[in-house]
Parts: structure tokens; sequence; C-alpha cells
């Protein structure tokens, strides 16, 4: 790539120096914050083990976090927009990450981008002066502009080299005080790539499909489905919660009615055709204790948000009082 850089009305080699470096230095500021965001998203999937597998892996840390954090709110937002709860989760744990701009690790990826740059800067000074010393040799434009109108290389070397240091330093105090949020989006989009998925929920209780490939071929499949009071599913005709659990209603006789009061056998659930046709849901009448614990302790949010109750069929069995947020997180 070539440069016309015009030195007319320049009177002396600190003229142009101050000139080039005027140039260089945002540059480098940004080739700094690029190399910076890879760093600081290999260092996060090395070192925290929420990033450090797969998305089914992160859910299983965010519904740990969830749990300890007891706020109905985020259960609701991680629920009904998972997409971009499973988005603010990441930005959040990003800007921790990067909260303290003085940590040893963020100090570590700048002194090493600043070195290699710099040696950079420093390897080009020196072949750009005995480029333009060599009176045969093939320059790109700017560079031959530049050798017509300036003499003394070895002078403009020095001045160079002389104002490398201070530029250098200028730009490690910026990249150091720079908001978090400009590196954020970068960082966020190579560690969602990493851990992308397909975002379909199961049509009864909210589950995510854990497939990795977003437009991925068969159906959807999760290991563990929810009760069905998860997502507001109440008893035909009445108000009462669901808390039966898909994989246990697929091994029953219990019927599924459409929005058009057709039934259908939950044995025979993809015959509702549309998502119930994509998605596997294996009989099992095993459940984890985690959604227990989840309905016990908001049961009065899930009324008020979906306006149904936890009584006769949806009654909350004694049993399920039992389960801890220790044990389920």
């Amino acid at each position: 790539m070539s440069f016309k850089i015009s030195c007319q009305g320049a009177t002396s080699i600190k003229t142009f120096v101050d000139f080039l470096w005027n140039k260089l230095t945002p540059a480098v500021s940004n080739t700094i914050r690029k190399k910076m965001a890879p760093q600081i998203a290999g260092d996060m999937r090395a070192t925290y083990p929420a990033f450090s597998g797969n998305r089914s892996n992160l859910e299983k840390h965010i519904l740990s976090s969830l749990a300890q954090e007891e706020n109905f709110n985020n259960y609701w937002q991680y629920l009904h927009n998972p997409q971009s709860f499973f988005k603010n989760y990441i930005e959040n744990q990003i800007k921790s990450y990067c909260s303290d701009k003085g940590s040893e690790k963020m100090k570590t990826f700048l002194k090493m981008s600043l070195d290699a740059i710099k040696n950079d800067i420093l390897s080009a000074i020196h072949e750009a002066t005995e480029i333009a010393k060599d009176k045969r040799s093939t320059a790109s434009g700017w560079l031959d502009l530049f050798c017509d109108k300036l003499r003394n290389m070895e002078f403009l070397k020095e001045a160079m080299c002389k104002a490398l240091d201070p530029e250098m330093n200028r730009v490690e105090q910026n990249c150091l005080y720079m908001p978090v949020d400009e590196m954020v989006p970068e960082i966020q989009k190579m560690l969602s790539e990493h851990l992308s998925g397909c975002w379909k929920q199961c049509p009864c209780c909210r589950a995510i499909c854990t497939n990795t490939i977003p437009t991925h071929d068969g159906d959807h499949s999760v290991p563990f489905h929810r009760p069905q009071a998860v997502s507001g599913i109440s008893w035909y005709k009445t108000n009462n919660f669901v808390l039966d659990y898909c994989t246990s209603l697929v091994a029953s006789d219990c019927f599924l009615v459409l929005d058009n009061d057709r039934h259908i056998p939950y044995k025979n659930y993809r015959q509702a055709g549309g998502d119930y046709a994509k998605w596997s849901i294996t009989p099992d009448t095993s459940a984890q204790p985690y959604w227990k614990w989840f309905v016990c302790h908001f049961r009065s949010k899930l009324e008020e948000k979906y306006q149904k109750r936890f009584i006769g069929k949806g009654k909350i069995p004694d049993e399920w009082e039992k389960n801890h947020k220790t044990e389920c997180a």
C-alpha cells in the first residue's frame, strides 16, 4: 500500500515526526484493543468454569447463579427470553473481569501487545531508513516523496526512535483507563460464538434444546425437562398448575389439549404438529430436584404472574418442600 505524504511547508524533521506520530498513535491504540479482546476471551475460557465448555455447561452455572441470587425477575427473563438473558449474563461476567483496571492480567496483556507493536515499529523505522538511503531501491510512493524532501536519514531515524517510548507510554495509559464498554461487545461476540447452540424451547416446559448447532438437523431435545407449571400450564378447564414433568406425562395416559380443544394422548404428542412434532421427549418418571425447589420457593410469584394456583391437582407435594437450595444448586 502506498501513502502520499506532502512535506511542503515542513521546516524540520521534528515537524514531520510529530505529524507521523499523530497518525500512528490512534492506530496503535486500536490495534492493542483488537489484540486484547481475544486474549481476554481466551483467558476467561481458561479460568472461568462457566465458559470452559459448551452452552449446556454455561447453563448449569447460570442456573446455579440464579438459585444463589433468588431473584424471580431474573428467572422470568431466563425462562421467557433465554437468548437475551445469556447475552446479558456473558456481558456482566466480562465487565466483572475487566472492572479492575489495575489487574495483573490486564497489565500483562497490555504489555505483551505494546512490546510486540513497539518492536514492529522499531523494525519499520530501521528498514525504512535503509531503503530510503538506497537510491537503487524501489520504495512505496510516500517514502520516495519523503526521501526527495529530506536528506538526513540518520537524524530522522533518531527522531522517530526518540519519540517512540513517550508515545508508547501515552498509548499504555490510554488503554489502561479506556472504558470497559468499548471492549465488551467484541469479547462478548467471541465468547458467544464459542457457546453457540440451538435456542428452541420445549413447547410444554420451556427447557432449551441442548444441541450445539443453531440450525441442526433432526429433533430438538434436552436431558432434563421441568414441571409444566414453570411455563404456566394448567390442567384442562381449571386454574390448577400442572406439576408433572413432560417426560412423565408422555409415559402417562393423560391428554394434551390444544387451543382448538383438540385432545391428543401425551404418548402421541407429535400428532399435535408444529413445535410438538419437532421435539423428542423420552418417557421417564425421574425428576430433577432443582425445579421442585424453584416451584416451592417462588410459588406465590408464579401464581401472581400466571394467575393460576397450586391447588387441587396442582397442589405441591409435601416431599417437594424437602429439597434445599444448596443441594439443588
